[in-house]
């Protein structure tokens, strides 16, 4: 294993779960506003970790991490995508057996409620409408930045020091990386909080397929940049997926669920098709030459 992966592991993991162990023994509620922001601390400590191994192994420090504020259409696809992904996964989960659309469900109901105290009256639908504007915002702002903070680990760092690897073999070992990464988060209550253990395995799984489509993202636009505003706006618009359903469960549906997961290797699948079609161009290009 090169010296600066196993480094980068031994730091990152080390620090994650040392932090995960310690928000948990001093028993804080995850669902409160500590565990928020012990969340959002917890996507800085990848960028950290990298930090901590640039200076171990005498590497300047945010050398090849791929940050790069050049803005192309690339930009633009990343911040577009997600919501619609997420979008797809509400409509695809209401499919399932037993699952259905509700503009009126619980936590509908329970958002509209507290907006009405501020004297803001709205709609399910309407409710719909702004928490995607809001969820795009913010993953061009404050979700951004603190998505760069795995971001520059996951699509940044550790595609440069797995230079030598093709693509769908450096997806595969980040995405692992990346899901097992989330475990104290997930056995907290995180993303699968009704199925905390077979939620570990349900994450590092969606990771897995989520890692092509970053790391595509990253690899057309240049940017980590672009990958931390995906990251961001799938994170923003996430409760999307599941906020409109009633029935089903946390392991099945929403964009963490399989239904997410299928919605993720549908991307993959297109990746292949497309890189496989480029491949087959340039090399047609060099006999033609």
């Amino acid at each position: 294993m090169d010296k600066k992966l196993k480094v980068f592991l031994y730091v990152c993991f080390g620090i994650s779960f040392v932090a995960g162990g310690v928000f948990h023994c001093l028993g804080l509620d995850f669902s409160s506003t500590y565990g928020m922001s012990f969340a959002s601390a917890y996507m800085l400590i990848p960028t950290i970790s990298v930090l901590i191994t640039q200076k171990t192994c005498g590497d300047k420090l945010f050398s090849d991490v791929g940050v790069n504020f050049k803005i192309n259409k690339w930009w633009i696809v990343a911040w577009l995508l997600m919501p619609v992904v997420n979008i797809l996964a509400m409509f695809s989960s209401a499919l399932l057996p037993g699952v259905s659309l509700d503009p009126n469900s619980e936590l509908v109901t329970k958002v509209i409620a507290d907006m009405s105290a501020k004297e803001v009256e709205i709609d399910g639908w309407g409710l719909l409408a702004i928490t995607i504007f809001s969820s795009m915002f913010a993953g061009l702002t404050i979700n951004a930045f603190f998505a760069s903070g795995e971001e520059i680990a996951w699509r940044g760092f550790l595609p440069r020091v797995m230079s030598d690897w093709g693509f769908w073999k450096k997806s595969l070992i980040i995405g692992i990386i990346w899901g097992f990464w989330h475990m104290p988060l997930i056995l907290m209550g995180h993303n699968y909080p009704d199925h905390p253990i077979a939620g570990v395995f349900m994450m590092v799984l969606l990771c897995v397929v989520m890692t092509p489509v970053f790391l595509y993202l990253r690899e057309k636009s240049g940017s980590t940049v672009v990958a931390a505003i995906a990251h961001g706006t799938l994170n923003g618009s996430a409760g999307i997926s599941v906020m409109y359903l009633a029935g089903g469960n946390d392991l099945l549906c929403g964009t963490t669920g399989l239904v997410g997961i299928m919605i993720f290797a549908i991307l993959d699948l297109l990746i292949y098709i497309l890189k496989k079609k480029i491949n087959s161009i340039h090399v047609g290009t060099e006999i033609a030459s």
